[in-house]
């Protein structure tokens, strides 16, 4: 049994990339109890040192180092991607040392993963959430306000978009070893098309977008909050390949403060009730990236609280449509009904 400590400890690893060190910052900032971990020693020292917390150099891979550090926690924040090379130790070790596991990936795998795992986590009394950041917290969110609009639905699709948003290194790197893979949620089961399914318009309401089918971890994580069993997720082509023709290493570490000033996030949820009406709303938010350290340091803070549901859960159905709102997020209903936001972002 684990010894009890009466101030919850977290464990922020990869906290020295871009968005990791955002979410460090911001954890500072918010007085928590916590550690930075990360690969690179020479960044985990800068870095410890600026904030003036614990820093500890650590690989996924290093199971007996890393199970140490996460013995040594409450929570952890794990922002080390791409998660489908990181995630899977991380879990492991969470579950081992009854520490709670969040992280802000956006790769359907690891969503897969966790929710195979749901029962050892309830029955380890933690929780398992990946995609505590901008994926997947608003447009998990929206497709539960959607789904408490649209009685009895039967299908939900949903769609991202950003205006001027701008994408980290570590995103683009994350992006170029998804794949093309083509994944939808029929009669509840997760399915691999062979196939490219057309493109579809969508109307954000700002604006619209000609969008592709994402492989993102919508398919799991709505399915989990919604119930609803027929799910596809969408967005904007990427441009990633136009970005990259210079190598991942001459593109900018991330968007600079300005950049994410002018960025607006959009996730879109559309289903049809049962009575045949077709129900869509949307969410903005701003920059990605500042959203994804409010939230994830926004559920960490509620975990330590002791507000939390053991097992594989997902943004809304651990906390409700509330957390994408309480983080500065607005709801329209593109019908004309809207939710104000209360910003804590």
């Amino acid at each position: 049994m684990r010894e009890e400590r009466t101030l919850a400890k977290i464990l922020i690893y990869g906290a020295t990339g871009y968005t990791g060190r955002m979410i460090a910052r911001r954890a500072a900032k918010r007085g928590l109890n916590f550690s930075v971990g990360g690969r690179d020693a020479s960044k985990v020292v800068a870095l410890s040192t600026e904030l003036g917390v614990d820093g500890l150099v650590l690989d996924a891979d290093d199971r007996i180092a890393l199970g140490a550090a996460v013995a040594a926690a409450d929570c952890v924040i794990n922002a080390a991607g791409p998660f489908a090379a990181t995630a899977r130790q991380v879990i492991r070790a969470c579950l081992d040392n009854s520490a709670h596991y969040i992280d802000i990936t956006g790769e359907v795998g690891v969503f897969e993963l966790a929710y195979s795992l749901d029962a050892e986590a309830r029955d380890a009394g933690v929780m398992l959430m990946p995609g505590a950041g901008w994926d997947v917290v608003p447009s998990d969110c929206i497709a539960l306000h959607v789904a408490l609009r649209a009685t009895g639905a039967e299908w939900l699709r949903i769609g991202l978009a950003h205006i001027h948003g701008v994408p980290s290194r570590g995103t683009l790197r994350t992006g170029s070893l998804i794949g093309n893979r083509k994944i939808v949620r029929r009669g509840g089961v997760l399915v691999d098309l062979d196939y490219s399914p057309p493109l579809v318009e969508l109307n954000f309401g700002l604006r619209s977008f000609t969008c592709e089918l994402l492989p993102m971890g919508d398919v799991v994580t709505a399915f989990k909050s919604t119930g609803i069993p027929n799910i596809a997720v969408y967005g904007p082509k990427s441009p990633a390949s136009r970005m990259l023709e210079g190598g991942l290493e001459a593109f900018p570490e991330g968007p600079t403060k300005e950049q994410n000033a002018r960025w607006r996030a959009l996730a879109l949820a559309e289903a049809k009730a049962a009575d045949g009406r077709i129900v869509r709303s949307v969410i903005e938010t701003g920059s990605g990236y500042e959203f994804t350290a409010a939230a994830s340091i926004e559920i960490a803070e509620r975990i330590a609280q002791g507000r939390y549901t053991s097992g594989f859960q997902s943004p809304a159905s651990a906390y409700g449509v509330s957390l994408a709102t309480e983080l500065g997020g607005r709801i329209t209903d593109l019908d004309g009904q809207s939710r104000p936001a209360r910003s804590r972002a």
